[in-house]
């Protein structure tokens, strides 16, 4: 039996999927492996998108349902937290998953966390990356040194009509600092409220696959940004190199390298990456470096335009990610194209977006044509990112399909979760996303449901902030309390209305 809750709108949202219009289905508590199986039934059932979990590893390890995001760069294929799979499955799962949703028409909405972040705050010096929390320091954080050593939180009370509490303070994890400089960070002391400069260093030395390829040509946007690809993409063997010892060529470490040839030791053979003799010191690999065999096939073997040598096609050389030295908004900011790059998703529900400084999203202020072709910003560099993966040259405008149902899509859907001012959500709006509110559930769902006075009810976008502005839900993985007699009504009127409707199923 399928879920009732899809069956019960099944024939509602069946009838969207002629027009050109967006029916999501906000599919949680479900393995990966399980929502692949569902897919034909909910395509078949009109929907015309999912939107899923967050999908990267939670701070509680295979009991995570997502929320206290702990590594953002695993997917499902690291041994941390006690689990190599999340909670809904592996890395392998997942992109299964979506290449099937693909197949089938369906879009891929993941849920994303920016606000905060989770693991142990281990009594390191400010400065000093965390050994238990990858790519995070001290001072990425709100925090205030204890007495004795280590860090907390000054207070997880927060006044919601302040909006300096809001933005600072974090009942759910480790608040992360988005402003520059952080505004209450204190190394010494227990001072809350201090101002302390944001750290900038590499995060990820050593892994080259978490980087774009600076080295290649990218994509230049309207604005003249260039974007670089993500590498580390071309097949290799791990049969290992040889490391000879007859020396038959050297130049200096200036810029030259150096070639060893004849017989040697295997080096790096079975041990799941590329292997290579690095022998200018430059961390990467160079046309002419011993290295196990690999196919020279680019960076992006997927688009027959790509096959060549300003995308890395036959040029010699394994074509690798180049770490760089970032502050905190650069980290979450690659993170975001990365998982763009590796699931190839088609939008993002960004939660709880007013504990996060509104100008870290996007631009602002100036003309629409200049905010809509801006490349600023959280989403804005994932929505060139989204360009650069799928191929997409609309360059000239990354918001105008976001904010339509009737636009050919060609940009990411993004809606952010603003339960309420302050801030004030429309300066959030103005950063480049539709505003996710809980005012259809308390007004047609919920506790209140359909009544007999149904006033305002024909009106444009009502219960919402607006028809291509807002998103709207009767239940969420937050608000799943809806009486039963209720729902089928609630559904109807917002299935058979303007905007962009979610339907919600928790798996059971």
């Amino acid at each position: 039996m399928f879920r009732p809750i899809l069956l019960a709108f099944a024939a509602l949202a069946a009838a969207l999927s002629s027009a050109r219009g967006e029916a999501i289905l906000q599919y949680f508590n479900t393995s990966w492996k399980e929502i692949e199986r569902r897919i034909p039934e909910v395509a078949e059932a009109g929907y015309t998108s999912l939107w899923l979990p967050p999908p990267a590893k939670g701070g509680s390890g295979a009991y995570s349902v997502g929320y206290d995001p702990f590594d953002r760069f695993d997917l499902g294929d690291k041994n941390q937290q006690g689990t190599v799979p999340t909670r809904y499955g592996t890395k392998g799962d997942l992109l299964r998953l979506v290449e099937v949703a693909h197949r089938f028409g369906l879009r891929v909405y993941f849920d994303n966390v920016t606000a905060h972040n989770a693991g142990p705050l281990d009594n390191v010096a400010a400065g000093t990356l965390f050994p238990s929390m990858p790519g995070f320091v001290p001072e990425d954080f709100h925090l205030v040194k204890k007495v004795g050593g280590g860090w907390k939180k000054a207070s997880d009370s927060i006044d919601y009509n302040d909006e300096w509490q809001v933005l600072n303070r974090n009942p759910f994890a480790w608040d992360i600092a988005q402003e520059d400089p952080n505004t209450s960070f204190d190394p010494v002391g227990q001072t809350e409220g201090l101002d302390y400069a944001k750290w900038i260093g590499v995060r990820h030395a050593t892994q080259t696959r978490l980087y774009p390829d600076n080295d290649l040509p990218g994509v230049t946007d309207a604005n003249g940004v260039v974007f670089h690809p993500f590498a580390d993409k071309e097949p290799y063997q791990d049969t290992g190199y040889t490391d000879g010892n007859s020396l038959v060529g050297v130049t200096n470490l200036g810029g030259g390298y150096i070639v060893y040839n004849g017989g040697g030791a295997n080096v790096g053979a079975g041990n799941g990456k590329f292997d290579f003799k690095d022998l200018n010191g430059n961390g990467q690999h160079d046309a002419g470096e011993p290295c196990e065999p690999f196919l020279d096939n680019g960076v992006d073997a997927t688009a027959p335009a790509h096959q060549t040598a300003a995308w890395g096609f036959g040029d010699g050389k394994y074509n690798m990610g180049d770490p760089v030295a970032e502050d905190v908004n650069g980290m979450l900011i690659r993170s975001l194209k990365w998982t763009i790059d590796q699931t190839h998703c088609d939008g993002f529900r960004l939660d709880a977006v007013k504990h996060v400084p509104s100008y870290f999203f996007g631009q602002q202020f100036g003309t629409q044509p200049e905010k809509d072709r801006s490349s600023d910003g959280y989403i804005g560099r994932a929505q060139a990112q989204f360009n650069l993966t799928h191929g997409y040259a609309d360059w000239s405008n990354h918001r105008n399909s976001t904010y339509s149902t009737e636009a050919v899509r060609d940009d990411l859907m993004l809606f952010g979760e603003h339960l309420g001012a302050p801030p004030d959500p429309n300066t959030y709006l103005a950063a480049g996303m539709r505003i996710a509110n809980d005012n259809f559930v308390n007004t047609v769902g919920g506790y209140a449901g359909i009544g007999s006075n149904m006033s305002g009810y024909d009106q444009h976008g009502a219960f919402t902030f607006g028809v291509n502005e807002g998103v709207m839900y009767c239940l969420s993985h937050d608000n799943n309390y809806m009486a039963g007699s209720e729902r089928p009504a609630a559904h109807a009127y917002m299935l058979t209305r303007a905007g962009v409707p979610i339907v919600y199923t928790d798996g059971y």
